[in-house]
């Protein structure tokens, strides 16, 4: 009855999964700001719920890892404790192989950290007085659609060369490739 009818609205308009995807994100970056973790812990179930009654669930994964990958990018998540809740949710109602990529990308964001602070450790946080960062992401885990050509300047250029080199000596056997259009600077 009410369930059905309900879920019949939601799934009338198409955009529904990108909405409910760009509302999770939103609660992700500032909606949880300074709530309780009781109050979090309901809405990131309210939200589940919601993604529970959709057709388009492939929809809402697609634009929910893009806007994931771009919160673990800038660092614009209020709590990483949210995050993992709203994964292992949405492990439990889609499977893990469909969560894999994402749980990947935690993964990676801890794993560049622990690079950058040996690469620091080693070269000093500035190269030719930049302060340099990069995150190492695996191939084909984050949504990035299609590389850029980018002409950086000189002094960029002889950050991302020393980090490569780091990078190279460290892991013989892998590539690095600059993704540009996901950086910062």
């Amino acid at each position: 009855g009410r369930d059905t009818s309900f879920q019949n609205f939601m799934n009338i308009q198409t955009q529904t999964p990108v909405y409910i995807a760009e509302f999770a994100d939103n609660q992700l970056t500032v909606g949880l700001k300074g709530v309780s973790n009781e109050e979090t812990e309901q809405r990131v179930d309210a939200i589940v719920r919601l993604f529970c009654c959709l057709h388009g669930r492939d929809v809402f994964i697609k634009y929910y890892s893009k806007r994931l990958s771009t919160r673990l990018l800038n660092k614009t998540s209020i709590s990483r404790e949210a995050e993992e809740a709203m994964l292992n949710k949405l492990k439990v109602e889609c499977g893990l192989n469909t969560v894999n990529k994402m749980s990947q990308m935690f993964t990676d964001i801890q794993l560049s950290k622990d690079l950058q602070t040996e690469y620091d450790s080693k070269h000093g946080a500035l190269v030719a007085g930049i302060s340099f960062q990069a995150e190492i992401l695996t191939n084909g885990t984050w949504p990035v659609d299609t590389t850029i050509t980018c002409n950086i300047p000189p002094s960029m250029k002889q950050c991302t060369d020393k980090f490569t080199l780091f990078y190279k000596n460290k892991h013989k056997n892998r590539n690095l490739n600059w993704v540009w259009q996901v950086g910062t600077v």
